[in-house]
């Protein structure tokens, strides 16, 4: 907007009247002095307004096309200029203008901030579900992972001999924790092994028939434990799920956490795990192992055999949720150096009652 001093003339001929002119986007007001000393504003749109330069008088004349046809002088070129340019952005199409310019602008920026908002959001609120499961109690990790297992149906597919003979092992290798582990051995054709939260570890049929040695089953169940007492199987669920249980875990409702992880409880059969809490689970699982003196090689033979069942164009579960098989292969020899290795009979005699 701009302001100037001008003599306004109510239809061309007549006597002149000081006025102040007030230009805007779209029209211009004429503010005046009636001769009865009131006061009057008119209002033009600039699109009714003809406008030309008085070269002789150094003035601009500003004509409205409509109505009496009434005229405003201003000194100077700038109101012409200034008239020229705001009729001239009325005729551009609406993106082009300096309000549609700001407009896109601002929506450009808006999408931007948006768009980081939106990435904290997937990256900020898996994490902080991540650190809220860290908190949640051993008794509470029972019940999620009890509520899990039933959703997932397991429990009709179980083998009872082999379930008894699985923890019965498990028992023998006399590994402490707070938790109360529990082994269920289903049976499947598929090729899988997997821990929920509270202490239940699922091992499918399939997956046993290729185990050939009782320290690949303790290599097993070691890892498996380590998802389970380290918490990473809790903390793996809650970044899965991620905004879904976040606001009941921040909130203390538990029970939205439990509907929402149950309606997913599929899913969770191939639960994947970060390489580094997998790392931690093979570190952690191998140092059970040579804590009680079981060949640590059946790390190795364990991963080596479930490779080698695998087709040609598939992995087994087990293996295909955790990465990097060689390399796993690699940093459990080089930390099984120098490991000494007795024959436990105890947990072979259980194996063979398995197999």
């Amino acid at each position: 907007m701009k302001s100037y001093f001008a003599s306004y003339h109510s239809t061309p001929g007549t006597e002149a009247i000081d006025a102040t002119v007030l230009v805007f986007d779209r029209n211009l007001n004429i503010g005046f002095r009636n001769a009865d000393g009131s006061n009057a504003m008119i209002n033009w749109l600039l699109k009714d307004v003809e406008v030309s330069f008085d070269f002789s008088s150094q003035s601009t004349r500003l004509h409205h096309t409509q109505g009496a046809g009434g005229e405003l002088l201003i000194n100077g070129n700038d109101a012409a200029a200034f008239v020229k340019e705001r009729q001239a952005e009325q005729q551009k199409a609406w993106h082009k203008k300096s309000g549609g310019k700001e407009w896109i602008r601002n929506s450009v920026l808006l999408v931007f901030i948006l768009g980081i908002l939106f990435l904290l959001y997937l990256l900020i609120v898996p994490w902080l579900s991540m650190k809220l499961a860290s908190k949640v109690s051993v008794k509470t990790e029972k019940q999620l992972g009890d509520a899990v297992y039933d959703a997932m149906g397991l429990a009709a597919q179980e083998d009872s001999a082999k379930t008894y003979w699985m923890n019965n092992f498990f028992s023998v290798m006399d590994v402490d924790t707070r938790y109360t582990i529990r082994i269920s051995v289903v049976n499947s054709s598929t090729v899988n092994a997997f821990a929920l939260p509270g202490g239940r570890i699922v091992v499918y049929s399939a997956l046993l028939d290729e185990i050939t040695s009782y320290p690949e089953l303790a290599a097993l169940l070691s890892h498996e434990f380590t998802h389970v007492n380290n918490k990473h199987s809790t903390k793996s669920i809650f970044r899965r799920l991620g905004s879904k249980v976040f606001l009941g875990l921040l909130f203390g409702r538990f029970g939205t956490v439990t509907s929402v992880v149950v309606n997913h409880a599929d899913n969770l059969k191939s639960l994947k795990y970060s390489r580094s809490l997998e790392k931690e689970a093979d570190m952690n699982g191998l140092s059970i192992l040579k804590k009680r003196n079981i060949d640590p090689v059946g790390f190795v033979d364990l991963l080596t055999h479930l490779k080698a069942a695998a087709p040609e164009n598939a992995m087994p579960e087990f293996l295909g949720s955790h990465p990097d098989v060689e390399k796993r292969i690699s940093y459990i020899r080089e930390a099984s150096a120098g490991a000494t290795v007795k024959v436990d009979t105890a947990l072979k005699v259980i194996f063979e009652k398995l197999k």
